[in-house]
């Protein structure tokens, strides 16, 4: 008995990242995107609270590029020290402490306002990113350019793979749209570049991707710092590259890779949105922000929106009901600062399959 309390009271007072250090299923992940550093971030807390398996930060955890008031210059030691921000936060420390992390960048994290391979400190910004995030020397993540990475949790018949993308490091320039004088802001601020050399993934993560596309797995999590389905705002989107997004989607068909759903950030509100343009539905679940919300942003049209946008501080969660053949229930939930959920919507992993 004395043997038994004692293993009891160990796993009571272990960090979750402890708990979960084996090769279990996942059952719980948490997203989330867009905060200030110079903000508490208590909805981290909330986070906590909720007892996810893994936190995925989908992008612009800080904002290197930007004071608040106005875009700064942007420097390796500004860089650093505006992580340093970040990590001195009780409320980020708690989660770092307790729940493991993946994450990949958005724009503001990279370190340049809606940029990509032209930024002039994309190197340094890429390892003052990875070891912030504790990315261990001699990961595969490190010995290549760029931040996307996978990884495969769990074992037969309740693997669940999470794939991140590198938006930023690769990506051509987006094309601007000529607007009247005076008229601003980040809707339609962009058009489609409908030219076959645009590119936004590079073709070395490209053949990465395929790669892991189709590696064993029941369930499948590809998360894009940028929305994919949603592509009718004219911002920050894979919509701007629509031979790109083209891509992606055929490359889920002909691999085979079935049990898909993407996850996003970026746009200061969350929402749900369902494309038929593939073998089977893919959903995309988009989370965003942890500090700041952005009101005109969800009343730009998104065709493939399922039930109404959040426009409220929030975090992400999926949960994955794991079922004996491998199948799954899957709930998408924001939850808001207060620990409140704002949204919930289920679907069946049965679905997600080649019909």
């Amino acid at each position: 008995m004395v043997r038994v309390f004692l293993i009891m009271l160990i796993f009571a007072v272990l960090p979750v990242s402890m708990v979960h250090a084996g090769n279990e299923a996942v059952t719980r992940i948490a997203l989330g995107s867009c905060a200030f550093q110079w903000e508490d971030q208590a909805i981290l807390d909330r986070v906590v609270e909720s007892r996810p398996d893994l936190y995925l930060s989908l992008g612009d955890a800080i904002y290197a590029d930007f004071d608040g008031k106005q875009v700064v210059l942007v420097t390796p030691e500004s860089l650093q020290a505006e992580w340093n921000k970040l990590a001195a936060l009780p409320a980020f420390l708690n989660l770092r402490n307790i729940v493991p992390i993946m994450a990949t960048w958005d724009n503001h994290d990279y370190g340049c306002h809606d940029c990509g391979a032209e930024f002039s400190l994309k190197n340094e910004s890429e390892q003052i990113f990875l070891d912030f995030w504790q990315v261990p020397a001699g990961s595969e993540v490190r010995e290549r350019p760029g931040v996307y990475q996978s990884k495969v949790f769990g074992e037969a018949p309740y693997r669940a793979q999470i794939v991140l993308l590198d938006t930023r490091t690769f990506r051509d320039r987006q094309l601007l749209a000529k607007r009247p004088e005076g008229v601003g802001g980040s809707l339609g601020k962009y058009v489609p570049n409908s030219d076959s050399a645009a590119k936004m993934l590079g073709e070395a993560q490209w053949a990465w991707l395929e790669q892991q596309l189709q590696q064993p797995a029941e369930l499948r999590f590809i998360a894009s710092s940028t929305q994919i389905v949603a592509d009718q705002k004219g911002m920050d989107e894979w919509g701007n590259y629509p031979l790109e997004r083209e891509r992606l989607l055929d490359l889920i068909g002909r691999t085979g890779a079935e049990g898909v759903i993407l996850l996003s950030g970026n746009v200061h509100f969350s929402e749900l949105s369902r494309t038929e343009e593939g073998s089977y539905p893919l959903y995309e679940f988009t989370s965003s922000g942890l500090t700041h919300v952005n009101e005109e942003y969800p009343q730009a049209a998104n065709d493939y929106r399922v039930g109404e946008p959040v426009v409220k501080l929030n975090f992400g969660l999926v949960d994955i009901d794991w079922k004996a053949d491998g199948e799954a229930n899957v709930t998408f939930r924001v939850v808001g600062a207060s620990g409140g959920q704002l949204f919930e919507k289920a679907i069946s992993t049965e679905s997600l399959r080649t019909q």
